[in-house]
């Protein structure tokens, strides 16, 4: 095939195009460093270009200064694209690490039966719970906020706690408390 049509002769079809430019297209991308990941889909973005506007082609240049053109400016565009993609990436919070199917299950079993025995209190007695346990308040900020005095609050919440225990052992019979006795 001539590598410059006169103006008599009409555009090459594009499988001609393509059977004899496609290593030539190949080459240009490991040149240019396209990463061996995305080179294909880089080629295939030049064919199909290069499809789209073969009609335009009208041998001023040669076809492999032509398609060296067209390899560029796709080779560039693939470049900023995965700049931005990488520039998002790290602006993004890591994903939270899986959790293991039975830890999963572990997680969503306490929090149901969690939710169970605060479902069952009073509401100073839940507020007092949440607080404590589940939001780790301190003491001294807990009784500012719910009124109490601090002894109060300190006697309180050790009988919630032995009332989480007590439910506790219920719900999961066979389950040893931190005492040791089942």
């Amino acid at each position: 095939m001539p590598e410059r049509p006169s103006p008599a002769t009409s555009v090459p079809a594009f499988e001609q195009v393509y059977r004899g430019h496609a290593d030539f297209v190949w080459r240009l991308l490991r040149h240019m460093a396209v990463e061996e990941a995305s080179r294909a889909d880089v080629f295939h973005e030049v064919f199909l270009i290069v499809h789209r506007r073969l009609a335009e082609f009208d041998a001023r240049a040669s076809l492999t200064t032509w398609l060296f053109g067209i390899t560029r400016n796709v080779v560039l565009h693939h470049r900023r694209g995965f700049a931005r993609h990488q520039r998002r990436l790290r602006v993004a919070p890591a994903p939270a690490p899986q959790l293991a199917p039975d830890e999963a299950y572990a997680r969503l079993e306490a929090r149901e039966l969690v939710e169970r025995f605060l479902a069952d209190l009073p509401e100073d007695q839940r507020l007092l719970f949440l607080l404590a346990e589940i939001e780790g308040a301190r003491a001294a900020d807990i009784a500012t906020q719910l009124g109490l005095n601090i002894n109060t609050l300190y006697s309180r919440l050790q009988a919630l706690r032995r009332q989480f225990t007590r439910f506790l052992a219920e719900a999961r019979p066979g389950t040893r408390d931190r005492h040791g006795s089942s």
